[in-house]
């Protein structure tokens, strides 16, 4: 009798079919909502890391700028003090000149013939050394005046050259590759005298 009413109380503990079909049909709704919970912890992790990929990358481009700052800025210095040394080594033979053409000279008389030999000397060899450098001197007497390369000083009357033309210069200019290093200072023809026009 005993055994029946265990197995009564027990037939009535076990879940019905409904409450089972209840439990397994509510698991993975449980399931979803942890799912749901846990996606934007490893949103908020996955852009974590990308920053950190970005900030490494960020850093890593910085030090490479800041290595070719440097890099150039040493390699620029380096060209200048090399370019000032070519400079100085081809005016060297300009400097030996003149302590000859001074040694040439006796008691302050610059007519000598070693002296002036001396002068000479430099005056052929200071160009040629400037124009290996490419610089090149602005012609200027009989040329049309040009406001990018001279300077107008005056203007005067010629019989010789035309009005708007270079009539004489004062200070030779000069260009170095395709820049003006220094205007020619020049005097610019007014054409001939009006009464000689008029007649």
């Amino acid at each position: 009798m005993e055994e029946k009413d265990i197995a009564v109380e027990d037939a009535e503990n076990e879940p019905s079919e409904e409450e089972v079909d209840d439990n397994v049909v509510d698991m993975p709704e449980a399931e979803a909502e942890g799912a749901t919970e846990e996606e934007p912890v490893d949103e908020l992790t996955k852009a974590q890391q990308e920053a950190e990929m970005y900030k490494d990358r960020w850093m890593r481009l910085a030090a490479e700028f800041e290595n070719y700052k440097r890099r150039t800025s040493r390699e620029f210095d380096a060209l200048i003090q090399s370019a000032s040394e070519d400079v100085i080594r081809d005016l060297l033979p300009i400097l030996d000149g003149v302590a000859r053409a001074l040694a040439h000279r006796k008691d302050g008389q610059e007519e000598t013939e070693g002296y002036q030999e001396g002068v000479a000397m430099l005056m052929e060899q200071f160009p040629k050394i400037l124009q290996n450098r490419n610089l090149k001197e602005i012609e200027t007497v009989g040329q049309p005046f040009d406001p990018n390369v001279h300077e107008a000083l005056m203007q005067m009357v010629s019989d010789t050259i035309d009005a708007g033309n270079v009539t004489d210069v004062v200070e030779n200019g000069y260009i170095l590759g395709e820049k003006v290093l220094r205007p020619a200072k020049v005097v610019v023809s007014q054409g001939k005298a009006e009464e000689e026009t008029n007649k």
